[in-house]
């Protein structure tokens, strides 16, 4: 198949609320013949759930069983058919619908720019906004079934209401043509303008929502009956009813899909309870409940991890701050009722932990030892589980260079870089990256070793201070621009930190002894590159297999374009660390982080 398959695929990437469990199987079409195809080879017995921009979606935490098709960007087919038709796609959202119409002077399609999805969501649900709904613009739709046959409907053989369509079981939308009017392409143009003015002023669309989440009772408005209920800004966990619109909930960082669940239900009860109204959802709740609160209790009791070693210090050239990193994670451990030890590693960790009894381990020994696959492949042969990732995606992350092959190998952008061996490659070195450049030990991390070089004389310091540590030794180029950084636990990326320092660099001397190293969190990004360099941290994460949690670093250089610098799999944990700062912002405290990825080691 031409599309990307991806196994147990969070979900909360795909949700405009950002929340949700991961799809057993989530299929992303190269394209509508590509997805036909692949219909044909699903058995007939597996479950299948569809999605869009999942902007009317709440994906429950625990997931959706089957196989997720994905079509926001692949079916994106938009074109006139005659004077009066347009050919639309599933893929496509309907604010590019909507003014698409008005270039071609085309009106009453003017609606569309005010609904958060794509087409396939307005189809299904029949959604509208403004006054105007899908169907009233619908002449026949194509659709698809299990086996992967093509059919053409007309818009009479549904059976179409307010925010509900009647659909053919085992059928799902793959276009649409639109029948509308001629008209005024400018006026239609300033109506859309108009009306997204006027969302931005009566919407929160600058946090993660689903739109709208109640149906307008019949006579009446949602959000007037929830306002009138006391519960604009009422809270249940990280989930929020809106200070600016009572008919929205939105995810004030930290929520679950539970919390947004039972924040409905919470509504739900307090409206009919003062108001004698039942509020019907337009929201489309899918995927299994978490584990049950007893279970759940039960997996939150410290002892459910047993004694827990938390190996720590390492020879590396990092070990004073993994030093500080572990005794601020065994600390938090010890405040959260969990039976830790601080083990400090100095030579071996057999013989670190030789006559010990512990259950798991808590890795936080950064550096060559700790982070490069070494100390996991003997935690693996000696049966403990421990935290973040395996052998292998440890290994890779520790070495710069291999990382960036597989970064690059995948499509992603990361800066030039020149292989030095010895003085002999410095020539072909500046011919081939030119100045400034950075000069890098592949295997060391916290910029250990690393130097800023603007000149042949400073590139022959640098490489030489960079050869004493012992590993590959290589030239990235400079990039100019602002340096972000983005923490990843369990596939779910943290707000980005943006980083500034009046060092040359973000050097070690910045990272965990300077008081003049600046931290922004919110970063200052748009919320669509906010999205973006999360979205590109995780995939980063993907691609070498890393697991638990990490820690990626990107640049945005002056031209606008993303470039991704490293990734470490176990980040600092000290008071300079940025991985308890932006869990900070997300509503995470330290401990409850600590906790967090200790449970990466259950799995």
């Amino acid at each position: 198949m031409k599309g990307q398959l991806l196994i147990n695929e969070s979900l909360s990437k795909y949700t405009s609320w950002r929340v949700g469990g991961p799809a057993e199987k989530l299929y992303i079409p190269f394209d509508k013949d590509d997805l036909c195809e692949f219909m044909k080879k699903l058995p007939a017995s597996e479950p299948l759930f569809w999605m869009g921009l999942g902007s009317n979606l709440l994906v429950r935490d625990a997931g959706i069983a089957g196989t997720v098709i994905n079509t926001k960007g692949r079916l994106k087919g938009l074109r006139l058919i005659d004077k009066d038709t347009v050919y639309v796609e599933v893929g496509v959202p309907c604010a590019h619908v909507a003014r698409f119409c008005a270039d071609q002077g085309l009106v009453g399609a003017e609606f569309l720019a005010g609904i958060p999805g794509t087409m396939g969501g307005a189809l299904k649900m029949n959604a509208g906004a403004f006054g105007g709904e899908t169907w009233s613009i619908v002449k026949s739709v194509e659709v698809v079934d299990l086996s992967g046959k093509v059919m053409d409907r007309l818009a009479t053989e549904f059976q179409v209401s307010y925010r509900s369509v009647k659909c053919y079981e085992n059928e799902w939308f793959l276009s649409a043509l639109l029948t509308l009017n001629k008209g005024d392409s400018a006026e239609s143009q300033q109506k859309i303008k108009a009306l997204l003015e006027k969302r931005a002023q009566t919407q929160p669309t600058n946090q993660p929502s689903c739109g709208s989440v109640f149906k307008n009772p019949q006579g009446d408005f949602a959000a007037r009956l929830i306002e009138a209920s006391g519960l604009k800004g009422y809270a249940i966990g990280g989930a929020q009813v809106s200070e600016k619109h009572a008919n929205f909930i939105v995810n004030t960082g930290s929520s679950t899909a539970a919390d947004i669940e039972h924040l409905i239900q919470y509504v739900q009860t307090k409206v009919k309870e003062q108001q004698g109204v039942e509020l019907q959802t337009e929201v489309c709740m899918v995927g299994e409940f978490a584990e049950t609160k007893l279970k759940e209790e039960r997996v939150k009791k410290p002892e459910v991890f047993g004694r827990v070693a938390v190996l720590m210090g390492g020879s590396a050239a990092e070990r004073p701050v993994s030093l500080r990193s572990g005794v601020a994670v065994y600390e938090a451990l010890l405040r959260k009722g969990v039976d830790a030890i601080a083990v400090d590693v100095t030579a071996s960790p057999i013989d670190a932990l030789t006559g010990m009894k512990v259950d798991r381990v808590f890795n936080i020994i950064h550096g060559r030892g700790g982070e490069d696959g070494e100390l996991q492949a003997l935690l693996d042969v000696m049966g403990l589980p421990y935290t973040g990732s395996g052998i292998l995606a440890s290994a890779l992350a520790m070495d710069k260079l291999r990382t960036k092959l597989c970064w690059q190998g995948y499509g992603l952008v990361t800066p030039k870089w020149f292989l030095l061996k010895d003085e002999n490659d410095i020539d072909t070195c500046i011919e081939t990256l030119g100045f400034p450049v950075i000069v890098k030990p592949a295997q060391e991390g916290s910029s250990i070793g690393m130097s800023k070089a603007n000149s042949r004389e400073e590139l022959v310091k640098a490489l030489q201070v960079a050869l004493e540590f012992n590993c590959d030794v290589y030239a990235e180029s400079w990039v100019t621009g602002k340096e972000y950084t983005v923490a990843v636990i369990n596939d779910q990326a943290l707000p980005v930190i943006r980083l500034e320092t009046p060092n040359a660099f973000y050097d070690y001397e910045a990272k965990y002894n300077a008081t003049t190293t600046q931290y922004h969190c919110p970063a200052g990004l748009t919320e669509e590159q906010e999205q973006f360099v999360r979205n590109l941290a995780v995939t980063a994460s993907q691609v070498i297999g890393a697991k638990g949690w990490a820690r990626v670093d990107v640049f945005i250089d002056e031209l606008g374009q993303y470039q991704l610098i490293e990734i470490n799999t176990v980040p600092g944990m000290t008071d300079h660390s940025l991985v308890p700062m932006a869990a900070k912002q997300a509503g995470i405290e330290f401990d409850e982080l600590v906790w967090r990825v200790l449970e990466t080691s259950l799995g």
